[in-house]
């Protein structure tokens, strides 16, 4: 495939390089394309290889693969541009050169993981591969070797993050890596994804991994260039939170393949990041979007600990929120609303902004502080991901859910709003079914203490929830009685599904929300093949290490056991998980985990945990939000009864 050079800053020492996708030892097919355009638009400085370099042991074309190598290597062929490549497969290779080689004029292997000034950028570069096993066997900070196999470790990321960032460093210009970064897909508002030519899903749980995306967000490269998919692939800029500038991340296919939508090699041109202007460096194109990465957070100040006070009014306050509103602080005196808009308009509708005013003073500033309020607690959920990743005037601004007003005035203390555990049907609620504008075409099923309901914007046709009739707020906190009369439905499903050959997913997430009419309990169920199934509990411990950094699920025996973890307070909030387990003699057992975020303490429960666990195990990102995949009324009507006439031979008896 022909690459398209780019010209990113109109600069006089720009570089000019290339970048390729897997190689696999297939050096006479990449360097004629090299030749082929350096012919017909100029001399390129360096061609970067990411992914698989060295010829698949076993796989198909091998043995040519290795004799074209041998040519280059013996200095019967030599390369026409200077090659630098990371590799991903190769054990022998990496464990004999952590420091890097040079393969045969020319064409130099990097190494396991350094930063290097190549033509004048600074190169941060990882070869191996992400194996869940090996990486969570460690954890940083441990002794410990960079490398087990082929496979990176916690070691091998930290030393890298030290590296790229030594003290007066510039910013890295291009990182280098084997795999895409987990969560490359978010905050990117209406643009579109990856898609593979064959149209069929991307396997994100094997071509993605999270550490790759702890490393992004800690290295805040201004290109980032991987490969390992097949597929070509250029995400809208993002910008980096603390640096400011945009990275720009490029997904490429194996070098051979044919078609656009798997392009093997590509042109850039940039200059280094030393040599720029600031104002050349800090341009942000039209599309460019928030960080899609999450950004370990610091941990917490200690009890008796004094805060900065303008962290005071956005402190966690036990889950005492308004669902669909944050609450901004650090804000400069000149901020206004269309600034604040311009900044959200990715993370969804906005309904209202409010902010502080000095209105005695000339101008009426901000007092530092303020308000927006979204259609829904999602969109506020999204919102608070970008807390100190925005930043104005040099001060990073601190995003929270709002807290409910205090009751005091002129300095008086304010008086807690308990949250508010309601049991009675309430008309306000969306899942109370005395509401008159409840969804009852969605209803499956229903009993006088539980209903079955298909889930609105389902991760996949077959995605239901169990709800009880009355208004209880989560599992933990209903009687033993209807405890039971959920159970029951669960089961029947499990049923179900397990006589036609699936397994099923379920979560239940209970966050507090100080308006009873936000507090109905749900439990999610999602049917899922055997072949899935298997991956469940792998994929379930590494979205929690991603999304909810230091946390171990406890493994308990029953959903009702999740209480005796609560501290013995119903308004803590918890995420609850049954996955399917080994396989016995008796089928596949039922393993079942949970979190709970007592005293406040530990990482703050994302309101779509449950459901990014779904999507990342099914490789459906582009499904984390909810709104995005909503059906029209009579699809949704007919989801129902399909999924109706499959259950009713299934479901409980009433009493």
């Amino acid at each position: 495939e022909e690459p398209k050079v780019e010209a990113k800053e109109e600069l006089a020492d720009r570089r000019r390089l290339l970048v390729a996708g897997d190689v696999e030892g297939n050096l006479v097919k990449l360097f004629a394309q090299v030749e082929s355009q350096q012919k017909r638009v100029g001399a390129f400085d360096v061609l970067f290889a990411v992914g698989g370099f060295l010829p698949v042991v076993g796989g198909e074309g091998a043995a040519a693969a290795g004799a074209a190598l041998a040519e280059y290597v013996t200095g019967k062929r030599q390369a026409p541009v200077d090659t630098y490549f990371i590799e991903s497969r190769s054990t022998a290779f990496i464990s004999a050169a952590p420091e890097g080689k040079k393969l045969c004029e020319r064409v130099h292997f990097l190494g396991g993981f350094g930063v290097r000034e190549i033509r004048g950028l600074r190169v941060a570069y990882l070869s191996g591969r992400y194996d869940p096993a090996v990486y969570g066997a460690l954890e940083v900070g441990d002794a410990g070797s960079p490398f087990v196999g082929a496979a990176y470790t916690p070691q091998a990321i930290e030393g890298l993050i030290t590296l790229a960032r030594e003290q007066g460093s510039s910013p890295i210009d291009v990182l280098l890596t084997a795999e895409w970064p987990k969560g490359l897909t978010d905050k990117m508002g209406d643009a579109h994804g990856p898609v593979d030519p064959d149209d069929v899903p991307i396997n994100w749980q094997e071509i993605s991994s999270h550490p790759i995306a702890e490393l992004v967000a800690a290295l805040e490269p201004r290109y980032h260039i991987f490969g390992s998919a097949d597929i070509f692939y250029q995400r809208p800029p993002f910008q980096t939170p603390r640096s400011g500038h945009v990275c720009r991340c490029i997904g490429l296919g194996r070098v051979g393949s044919k078609g656009k939508g798997r392009q093997w090699v590509h042109g850039l041109a940039l200059s280094p990041a030393k040599s720029m202007p600031e104002a050349a460096l800090m341009q942000r194109p039209a599309n460019t979007t928030p960080s899609p990465f999450v950004v370990r957070a610091p941990p917490r100040a200690a009890a008796g600990v004094k805060r900065d006070a303008d962290e005071m009014d956005g402190g966690d306050d036990g889950g005492q929120v308004i669902p669909d509103q944050v609450f901004l602080s650090r804000l400069p005196a000149n901020i206004d609303e269309k600034r604040l808009a311009a900044a959200f308009r990715h993370v969804g509708k906005i309904e209202r902004i409010h902010l502080a005013r000095e209105e005695s003073a000339e101008g009426k500033p901000c007092r530092g502080y303020g308000w927006v309020t979204f259609s829904s607690p999602e969109e506020a959920q999204a919102a608070c991901d970008l807390s100190e990743m925005l930043e104005c005037n040099g001060k990073k601004i601190v995003i929270c859910l709002s807290k409910p007003k205090g009751q005091g005035e002129g300095g008086a203390p304010r008086k807690k709003r308990e949250v508010q555990i309601v049991i009675e049907p309430h008309s306000d609620c969306w899942f109370c079914l005395v509401n008159p504008k409840v969804e009852k075409h969605m209803i499956v099923s229903a009993s006088k203490d539980v209903y079955l309901a298909t889930a609105r914007g389902p991760v996949v046709p077959t995605h239901v929830m169990v709800l009880p009739v009355k208004h209880a707020p989560c599992f933990a906190a209903c009687p033993p009685e209807l405890q039971a009369a959920i159970q029951a439905h669960v089961q029947a499903i499990r049923k179900m599904c397990q006589e036609g050959g699936q397994e099923i997913l379920v979560w239940e997430r209970w966050i507090p929300m100080s308006v009873s009419a936000a507090n109905h309990m749900q439990i999610q169920i999602l049917p899922i093949d055997q072949v899935t199934a298997g991956k469940a509990r792998e994929v379930l411990q590494e979205t929690t290490m991603r999304y909810l950094p230091k946390v171990s699920l406890k493994r308990i025996k029953t959903h009702a056991e999740v209480f005796e973890h609560m501290n013995d307070s119903a308004e803590t909030p918890y995420v609850y998980f049954e996955v399917p387990g080994d396989n016995s003699a008796k089928g596949r057992q039922t393993e079942r985990y949970m979190y709970a975020g007592v005293d406040g303490e530990g990482p703050r429960i994302p309101i779509n945990f449950g459901r990014q666990v779904a999507c990342d195990l099914l490789g459906l990102d582009r499904k984390v939000d909810w709104r995005a995949c909503t059906e029209e009324r009579d699809a949704e009507k007919d989801l129902a009864a399909t999924f109706r006439a499959q259950f009713l031979p299934f479901a409980p008896k009433r009493k």
